[in-house]
């Protein structure tokens, strides 16, 4: 009888194990053999809008900073960003879901052209801003370039001298430590060894409002 058992309990064990070996190669073999037409590929190739919304899906699986988010959304979404004026606000996103709103727009307007109105005010305050943020962009090659000089009026070997002062990247350790201190405590430390990087960016809650515009390092 205590045989008959043994063999019984062995032959559901085998059983359960090839029950779960086959939902298990059922569901790879599900997960990896999505059919998708060749034409409907060559579509989705061509709508700039589509193949961001699907980078924003891998986004949420795979999180970045959504500084990167922005910028990639940017360069595949360009031209209808800048069509639709609103290249600035998606630059302003703070989160995923914030891009998304504003591909969600853009597919709006291309269903609905009519409901796109061009704002001729909202253009001039672009350029103005696009000008003050390559003025920016501009302070920071002019004293790198500042650096170089005087490093080669100088005679030292090393050009990058200057540049190297002040350009220790502040550590998790040294931003906390840091945000203990007095104003003026932490600006004297700051401008001790990270003085080329930005404070702001580092130290203030909602990080630096300048962005790519700062002449500092990020």
């Amino acid at each position: 009888i205590l045989a008959e058992i043994m063999e019984i309990e062995r032959s559901d064990l085998d059983h359960n194990r090839k029950k779960s070996t086959e939902q298990t190669e059922s569901s790879v073999a599900t997960y990896y053999s999505t059919k998708v037409k060749l034409s409907q590929l060559y579509k989705n190739a061509n709508n700039k809008l589509a193949l961001a919304k699907e980078y924003l899906s891998l986004v949420r699986r795979y999180p970045m900073k959504i500084r990167s988010v922005v910028f990639h959304t940017r360069r595949m979404c360009k031209e209808v960003l800048e069509k639709y004026q609103l290249m600035e606000e998606c630059i302003a996103s703070r989160t995923t879901d914030e891009v998304e709103v504003v591909l969600n727009k853009c597919e709006c307007y291309i269903r609905s052209p009519e409901t796109f109105k061009y704002d001729l005010e909202k253009e001039a305050r672009e350029k103005e801003a696009l000008k003050r943020k390559r003025e920016e962009e501009g302070k920071r090659k002019a004293f790198e370039a500042r650096m170089v000089r005087k490093a080669k009026r100088e005679g030292l070997a090393d050009l990058n001298h200057y540049l190297r002062i002040g350009a220790e990247i502040p550590t998790v350790d040294v931003v906390k430590r840091l945000k203990s201190y007095s104003k003026e405590e932490c600006l004297a430390a700051w401008k001790k060894d990270h003085s080329q990087h930005c404070m702001s960016f580092h130290l203030d809650e909602g990080g630096c409002k300048r962005d790519r515009a700062c002449a500092f390092l990020h």
